[in-house]
Order: C-alpha cells, then structure tokens, then sequence
C-alpha cells in the first residue's frame, strides 16, 4: 500500500494527471466489505449492546479532537476559523474538502490538511502497530493472507447486486456495506467465506495508489509551506485521538490498541482494512469508524455554515 501511495503521488506531483476510475474504486470498496463480513462471529452480535454508549463516548471525543487541531491552525498556522475547522475535520477528505472550499474555505489550506491527515494515518498506523504488537501483529498479517489463499471468487459478482440494494436502502457507503452484510449472512450461517490472497493484496494496491493521485495539482510551494503545519497538526490529532482511546476503551471493554484504530482520524476503507491485515477487531473498529464517517459528513455543512 505505502509503495502504491508514495509511488503515484511521486508520479501527480511531477505533473502527470493520474485518476481511478469511479468503478474500480467500487470494486475495492466492495471486496474491503466481503473481507470485513467474513470475520463476524456469533460474539459480535452480544458486544453490539454496548456500542451505543461508545458511540456516545466517540461522539464527544470528535468534537475534542477536532477543536485542538482547528486550535493549533488558527493560532500557529494562522488560518481563518472556516480554514482551520474544514482541514480539522475528520470526515470523508472528498465530501469535507467539496463543502468546504463552496463556503469559502482557503482551497490549498483544506486540500492538503485533509491530505496530509489521510497520508500520514495510512503511513504511520502500520508501523506503530507493526512496533506496538511486535510478533502479535506479524502472526496476524499471516493468518489474514493464509486464510485468504482459498479462493471463493464466486462470491465477487454477488457483490455488485449487494451494493445496488444498500444504495437502495440509503445505507452508509454503500459500496462497501452491501457486500459486508452478504458475506456477513454467509459467515453467521456457517458458511465461511475465504478469498484469493492476490486479491487482498490488490486492494491494498489500490487504496495506496488512490491516495497518492489525489495530490495532483498541488503547488510545490504551498505544499512545503502548509505541509509542515499538516504534518504537525496531523501528531496532534494522533495524540489527541489517543486521549479519547483511553475512556473509549474503558467504556467498551476493548484493549487499548482496539480503542485507538477505532477512533483514528483516517478513511473508513483505509482503517477498515489495516484493522483487518492487523488483526485488530476489524468489525468493532469498521462499525465506529463507518459511524465517525457519517455524524462529520452529516454535520460538517451545519457546522462551517455557521464560521462562514
């Protein structure tokens, strides 16, 4: 992933316009999503009775983390306050930048804070994590791709149907809760779903390459001048994030690591399969994490509205 990332955005800074195609990144979201759907357990349905409260717990940590980092913008960065709030916010990069920039937000401001939010989660969680859980997180990289070396590939054109009845619904990223809740009904039924690990391997491919086309029209000067204040605001909204995983994972019961990956400050399919090469509670983590997605996405229109 972390090649594909630094090798496409080596590739849009020099000026060469790269894009994924609307259905590829479907496809990837959709195999994130049966991935994800494959490891509920019976257990799961017991722990979901607490995760309202720990909604609750990441609701008023949103809101901590997201005024530290706007804190350190205005006051240091010396961003205005719609700026500082747009490139604070952790919701989808897309969404937040598109509303954001509509209301007059400064474009390279949000732009690269919200880049260099995203890139540097996807960069450093795995080598924390790698650190942190030492041979644990190894062991479980293992087993992830050993189990995925059986192949089920009948499973994939069932998830394109999948996405359109979620879209249907009106559910939550569709394109990846559809096939979620099909291979989630296999697994819950006994039936357990197993996939070619080259296909693993190819979403990883393409979430890392995703990432770096997105820097694509990015002057070299704004890049330097607001990057080291990302980059900067970025370890606060780590740290801060780690303030809000310790009652988090008090309230929930889960170990400390669990809490962290379940609360950072990344993209849903970006955290939804590091959770799951890593072994860390991928549903628990996914479920929050989908559930963050929605409440910035939803409020983030209200809320800049109001610093307009």
């Amino acid at each position: 992933m972390l090649g594909a990332l630094f090798g496409t955005a080596a590739f849009t800074l020099g000026g060469v316009r790269l894009g994924v195609p609307v259905p590829m990144k479907a496809a990837s979201h959709g195999c994130i999503g049966l991935i994800l759907g494959a490891s509920i357990e019976p257990e799961t349905f017991a722990r979901a009775a607490q995760w309202p409260l720990t909604l609750l717990v990441l609701s008023v940590g949103m809101i901590f983390i997201t005024t530290i980092c706007a804190v350190y913008y205005i006051r240091v960065a010396g961003f205005d306050r719609l700026t500082a709030t747009a490139a604070s916010l952790t919701g989808g990069l897309t969404n937040i930048v598109a509303i954001a920039i509509q209301m007059g937000a400064n474009p390279p401001g949000t732009v690269i804070g919200q880049l260099f939010r995203l890139t540097s989660v996807v960069v450093l969680l795995p080598l924390i994590y790698t650190r942190w859980l030492g041979a644990s997180a190894e062991v479980a990289t293992m087993d992830a791709m050993q189990t995925l070396s059986s192949s089920n590939l009948w499973m994939l054109p069932l998830a394109w149907p999948a996405y359109f009845l979620a879209r249907r619904c009106h559910l939550p990223v569709p394109d990846m809760m559809g096939p979620f809740l099909l291979s989630a009904g296999f697994a819950v039924a006994g039936y357990g779903i197993v996939l070619p690990d080259w296909l693993f391997a190819a979403v990883f491919l393409f979430v890392g390459a995703s990432i770096g086309t997105r820097f694509y029209g990015l002057k070299s000067q704004s890049l330097v001048r607001i990057g080291g204040h990302g980059a900067v605001a970025t370890f606060i909204l780590l740290v801060s994030s780690a303030v809000v995983a310790y009652p988090f994972s008090l309230v929930a019961g889960v170990p400390f690591h669990v809490a962290l990956l379940a609360v950072a400050p990344g993209g849903v399919a970006e955290i939804a399969i590091l959770a799951t090469v890593l072994g860390v509670d991928p549903v628990f983590v996914t479920f929050h994490q989908v559930f963050r997605n929605i409440v910035l996405n939803s409020a983030a229109p209200f809320v800049l509205a109001r610093l307009r």
